[in-house]
């Protein structure tokens, strides 16, 4: 995947989550799956409820073009 379809992903996922603003995410093609979509994960610790370090984890699955089919996140 091109790094501009990558960069026009990571704005729509940094407005929808911007405590993950500036996390580069980890790009692999989907296994097994005879399209050619792509994802992208996005994770980094941030300060949850009493101070403690939780993961968040946003996936992204992106078809060639550079459009998000499905957007999920941990809790």
């Amino acid at each position: 995947m091109k790094a501009k379809l990558i960069d026009k992903v990571s704005q729509e996922v940094y407005r929808k989550h911007p405590d993950l603003k500036g996390v580069k995410p980890k790009v692999t093609p989907r296994e097994g799956d005879k399209s050619s979509d792509t994802l992208l994960v996005y994770q980094k610790k941030i300060s949850g409820p009493g101070g403690k370090k939780i993961n968040r984890i946003v996936r992204a699955v992106v078809d060639e073009k550079g459009k998000v089919k499905k957007l999920s996140t941990s809790k």
